[in-house]
């Protein structure tokens, strides 16, 4: 079976092909521009795969957390091509993602973190074969090694290095950090060639509201014209 992977959930855009003996990935490293450059990226892995578009079986999409917008990028997308090729779509969180694109397997569990910005991370820990132990959350890094005790064996994710930063400040052990600058896209859709459609939805996974507040009205912008 052949699953496409598509991650455009923060700065670096992704796509992977994999099975039937096949595994090409493309990234890119990219601030803005996602729904630009995705789809020339599949046309790039597909003929790198030699093959066509309505060969695929199945889409992985990352679903979050991330970029709002990123996010959204590649979920539509990969909703879309779903429903154009009558294939089923499967989303995938991110830091399950994380911990599934570790080098080397872990002998514990992961604490996989990605920088939220305003002084948060969102964290989940996962068990070495990917069980979740805590369901993704967003919290400050106290509040994530408080809860997570010292139960991780490793910490991944972009996040990783601000959880070492207070562990090591607030007098605790410091696993093993894997401050991984991007996933692996072909994790993504090995992951997403095992998930159960039924149950792993292309949902974009937000854990907390969008930084972007909509603006007040402009006082009698919208005001009606006095009747003649």
């Amino acid at each position: 079976m052949l699953t496409l992977a598509l991650d455009t959930a923060n700065d670096r855009i992704a796509v992977a092909l994999a099975g039937e003996g096949k595994a090409i990935a493309r990234s890119e490293a990219i601030s803005r521009g996602h729904a630009e450059r995705l789809f020339p990226l599949i046309d790039d892995v597909l003929a790198a795969a030699e093959t066509e578009i309505d060969r695929v079986a199945r889409i992985a999409v990352n679903v979050g957390p991330g970029s709002f917008t990123g996010i959204r990028i590649a979920v539509a997308a990969a909703r879309g091509l779903g429903l154009a090729l009558e294939i089923p779509v499967v989303g995938i969180d991110a830091l399950q993602l994380i911990a599934a694109s570790l080098d080397e397997p872990a002998d514990g569990p992961v604490l996989a973190a990605v920088d939220a910005r305003r002084g948060e991370v969102y964290a989940a820990l996962l068990g070495p074969k990917g069980d979740v132990l805590e369901a993704p959350f967003a919290a400050d890094a106290e509040s994530v090694l408080a809860r997570i005790g010292g139960r991780a064996a490793v910490l991944a994710g972009s996040g990783a290095a601000i959880l070492a930063h207070r562990a090591a400040v607030s007098g605790r052990s410091v696993p093993p950090v894997d401050a991984m600058t991007a996933t692996d896209p072909l994790a993504l859709a090995r992951l997403g060639s095992l998930a159960d459609p039924a149950t792993a939805l292309p949902r974009p996974l937000y854990l907390r509201a969008p930084d972007a507040k909509p603006q007040p009205p402009v006082p009698g912008l919208l005001a009606r014209a006095p009747a003649p």
